[in-house]
């Protein structure tokens, strides 16, 4: 018997905890998109590239939104904000925090995140670019991995 077959058993059964699925968009693509810069690059150090996503959960009832900024090498949160809305604030309150914790900003920085609106928006490309980093962003979620695996650590653990 392979493992798919016991656990669908043993869930069958009422042993285990079913996960919910609940499917809140956070990501409608703006209009602006720019190339993947880190596919293909081998990160060999720490603030070379930071991922950021937006991500969502419940509490006491209320729906929040988590935007996150995490360096790639070190998996060190850099930068969060937590909203009950998905607009451009909230990713601009954790990239501010973000580069107060970077007071110095490494030469060749890349911001990678996947093509949400908050992302490609005037305020928010202006912050990055006024700062010297580059701008990366994924098609699909798995060109940002890292920050797809925050995501399911806040969702299931």
């Amino acid at each position: 018997m392979g493992r798919d077959q016991f656990c669908e058993i043993f869930l069958g059964l009422g042993y285990g905890v079913k996960r919910v699925r609940n499917y809140h968009r956070t990501t409608y693509s703006g209009s602006c998109h720019y190339p993947n810069l880190i596919e293909g690059i081998s990160v060999t150090r720490p603030f070379q590239v930071i991922q950021s996503d937006i991500t969502y959960f419940h509490l006491n009832g209320e729906h929040y939104y988590l935007v996150f900024i995490i360096d790639v090498y070190t998996r060190l949160l850099v930068g969060y904000s937590v909203n009950d809305h998905m607009r451009t604030k909230g990713n601009l309150e954790a990239l501010t925090m973000a580069l107060k914790l970077l007071d110095f900003l490494p030469w060749g920085l890349i911001h990678h995140s996947d093509r949400g609106s908050q992302y490609s928006s005037g305020e928010y490309t202006r912050l990055l670019k006024t700062n010297c980093i580059h701008i990366s962003m994924g098609k699909v979620a798995w060109e940002n991995a890292y920050a797809e695996r925050i995501n399911g650590i806040i969702k299931n653990e």
